[in-house]
């Protein structure tokens, strides 16, 4: 029923924006009920203090996961919150109906068993601590009957039914708890199959394009640097027409696996950017890193000796650029494609293979304007 934890934190997004009109819904009603039935209690002549201190609890309770279901952080606050106010109101609920029960109003034992059930499938709150509240229902409900002097025959009954209620919700509610993990597990896989490039299995050039602009907005916030490394396998037109575009496939899926290596941390992607041209972004490394990483690279494919004849030393190569940049609110995004693809451009006139670096020049790019010609 649970995931690793990075996974984990992405189905609770998942979850709760799936469920946030049920979530506002049911707890905007709990309140206006809770409310109402505060001021039925104080209109009466004699008031009955535990249940008003009940209804106290319960209702700041209330207020609590409905500023949290409707706050500008929801996905971050409501479960936490939620958590524990469930476990707070539910065991106040259960201590103002089994006072009700005991003074013969044992109708409203209708509305702690669909508050049980509102708890599984309203209340937006996951398994555990779906039953965990219920759990603490039951208990302060049974604890309550007890206190106020109910016979232990009529306690029993009565606890049993909620038991029953809490149990079968418990059960239902762990079916849909899977059938929502499957779901999303299979919209993952089906967005996960569409930011794919089918030749290299890297993410593709719309899915590299979507990622650049939201860890560049993260880098700009928490100013932090960012690296792109750009790589063109040198001659590969010269390969094609020797070997074949089915060997040019093979080719590019070996290096592409070069690449993917080193884009292993949760911000760093590796993808296809274009043909044979293949780009790994790092967030927040030193010069000195994407230095090392842009020569692994390049050694790795190197390594690799895949047979070239048209290439200075019978093996594919590439010649690999890199662009080091501290986003700035002058700059777009494109600003740092743009300076990797001059360093690309550089390594290229140096002579293919190597590894050609540029940072300081970022300072005079014009965001927008590239080069219109390219050294095979």
């Amino acid at each position: 029923m649970r995931f690793e934890p990075e996974l984990e934190r992405e189905y609770h997004h998942f979850y709760l924006t799936e469920r946030r009109s049920h979530v506002r819904s049911f707890n905007v009603i709990m309140l206006i009920l809770t409310t109402l039935a505060g001021a039925y209690s104080l209109a009466r002549v004699q008031v009955d203090q535990l249940q008003m201190v009940s209804l106290a609890v319960i209702g700041l309770g209330y207020v609590s996961m409905v500023w949290a279901a409707y706050s500008r952080n929801y996905e971050r606050r409501y479960l936490r919150v939620a958590t524990y106010a469930s476990l707070v109101v539910s065991a106040a609920g259960a201590a103002y109906i089994g006072r009700a029960v005991h003074l013969a109003a044992g109708e409203l034992m209708g509305l702690l068993t669909a508050y049980s059930i509102g708890l599984y499938f309203l209340a937006g709150i996951l398994y555990r601590a779906a039953v965990s509240a219920n759990v603490f229902m039951v208990a302060s409900f049974c604890l309550t009957l007890t206190v106020v002097g109910e016979s232990p025959a009529r306690v029993m009954e009565l606890t049993t039914m909620l038991a029953a209620t809490a149990a079968i919700g418990g059960i239902a509610f762990r079916h849909q708890g899977i059938r929502f993990r499957r779901s999303f597990l299979e919209r993952g896989l089906i967005g996960e199959m569409a930011e794919r490039d089918g030749l290299t299995g890297l993410k593709n050039r719309r899915a590299f394009d979507e990622h650049l602009t939201r860890v560049w907005q993260q880098a700009l916030r928490d100013r932090r640097p960012l690296v792109l490394i750009m790589s063109d396998v040198d001659h590969f037109k010269k390969f094609n027409d020797r070997y074949g575009h089915q060997a040019g496939d093979e080719a590019l899926q070996r290096i592409a696996a070069a690449h993917d290596a080193f884009a292993k941390r949760p911000l760093d992607i590796a993808a296809r950017y274009g043909g044979e041209e293949l780009a790994v972004l790092l967030f927040d490394v030193t010069r000195e890193h994407a230095e090392l990483v842009a020569e692994r690279i390049r050694g790795a494919v190197l390594q690799l000796q895949i047979p070239h004849a048209d290439s200075e030393g019978g093996a594919v190569t590439i010649s690999v650029g890199v662009a080091i940049v501290h986003p700035t609110l002058q700059h777009s995004p494109a600003g740092v494609v743009q300076l990797a693809d001059e360093a690309l451009y550089g390594a290229k006139r140096s002579g293919h293979n190597c590894v050609q670096v540029f940072e300081t020049e970022y300072q005079d790019l014009s965001t927008g304007s590239f080069r219109a010609a390219r050294a095979v």
